[in-house]
């Protein structure tokens, strides 16, 4: 069973200034670099993008993603540059740097103005591959409610613009001024998916499918689902962890071992409410926050409990697949905390925003190879 369930993902990087940690408007010259030609722009000309190939379990995508950290590192240093894993930029404000000269992004650019020039963040989406003979939209509705349970583990935003937004995921809050974001809305079928998507287009709503930014989605190109609430991850283990417990969440959910959080009696409009407060919740206070319950004596669950509950349902699935270390792996993060978590750690101790982003080159760098401060691993900062 465990082959039907692929497992792919996407990175979002800063490019910043070797020197002074500064985000830096050169992803035209890395690509123009890029050897290998793997690595991709974005709306932005201070991010990079990377994508793993199709992995059947959390240790090949860890190795996969290794690999392409290490091709984005190497060649952003040619250029004088590092790369940072990130939801924003501790210190660099969004003035002063430049759009992608792609068609897409000049178009995407002039359609939501402000938005598209100021929302500056970055991402990492993780796709599970889907077997033909499910239905995507369906399953959509059923993994939606563990979009706040990702995001909490992810977080890895808390500074903008030199200070401290009080939330462990501010990209999350950006990302909100965008339409077509946040909790998708209840399908019963693809083809009521699709006619939804079909009156978008024909209305001129969005330009093409790829416009539809949910936390979660059927992919408009690929068989899978996508993820798209997480931060990108500082450390490389903990991006690999988070795809690999999606992966066995939506593999749970679509083959009956979980049910996914129940609505109890509210109706399909107010429990989408409660899950965009949940959302919002989780990016706001990350892993000490709590989840509304509808089911919950106080109405009220916190996020590590509800994480680990998730892990209890999910021992069964963990044996099958045999990714048992991937419940592991979340229960250590969950001790060690988000990359928020250490981040304000960090900027305690130092008092200084650029050590804080030399502190994410040198975690971003983690388990590529192309790192020498074992320190840094050792200590779990």
């Amino acid at each position: 069973m465990g082959d039907e369930y692929t497992i792919g993902v996407e990175e979002e990087y800063q490019l910043v200034d070797a020197e002074t940690g500064a985000l830096r408007s050169r992803a035209s010259d890395v690509l123009s670099t890029d050897w290998a030609d793997e690595i991709r722009g974005e709306l932005h000309e201070t991010t990079v993008e990377i994508g793993t190939q199709v992995c059947d379990s959390m240790k090949a995508v860890e190795q996969d993603l290794s690999r392409a950290r290490f091709q984005a590192a190497t060649t952003a240093a040619a250029e004088g540059l590092e790369i940072v894993a990130a939801g924003t930029h501790p210190f660099s404000g969004w003035q002063g740097h430049t759009i992608h000269k792609e068609e897409r992004y000049l178009e995407m650019a002039l359609r939501h103005d402000r938005i598209a020039r100021e929302v500056n963040i970055f991402g990492m989406h993780i796709h599970v591959g889907i077997p033909d003979r499910l239905d995507r939209a369906v399953l959509m509705e059923r993994v939606r409610g563990f979009v706040p349970h990702l995001l909490a583990l992810s977080c890895s935003s808390p500074f903008l613009d030199a200070e401290d937004t009080g939330f462990a995921s501010y990209r999350a809050i950006l990302w909100r001024q965008y339409p077509y974001t946040g909790i998708p809305p209840r399908f019963d079928s693809d083809a009521e998916f699709n006619e939804f998507m079909e009156l978008l287009l024909r209305s001129e709503s969005i330009r093409d499918r790829g416009n539809l930014y949910w936390s979660v989605r059927p992919h408009f190109s690929y068989p899978t689902i996508e993820f798209r609430a997480t931060d990108a991850c500082p450390r490389l283990e903990d991006a690999a962890t988070i795809a690999g417990l999606t992966r066995l969440l939506v593999a749970g959910v679509a083959e009956g071992g979980i049910e996914p959080p129940a609505a109890g009696s509210l109706s399909a409009d107010a429990w989408r409410a409660i899950l965009t407060e949940n959302e919002w919740h989780a990016a706001r206070y990350g892993l000490d926050g709590f989840l509304t319950d509808p089911v919950a004596e106080t109405g009220r669950t916190p996020v590590r409990a509800a994480i680990r509950r998730l892990l209890d349902a999910l021992a069964a699935t963990a044996e099958a697949f045999g990714e048992t270390d991937v419940l592991v792996r979340v229960e250590q993060l969950l001790e060690r905390g988000s990359g928020a978590d250490r981040l304000r750690r960090v900027y305690r101790e130092t008092g200084s925003f650029e050590d804080v982003v030399r502190w994410l080159v040198r975690e971003t760098r983690l388990g590529t190879g192309f790192d020498r401060r074992r320190s840094q691993r050792a200590s779990g900062a």
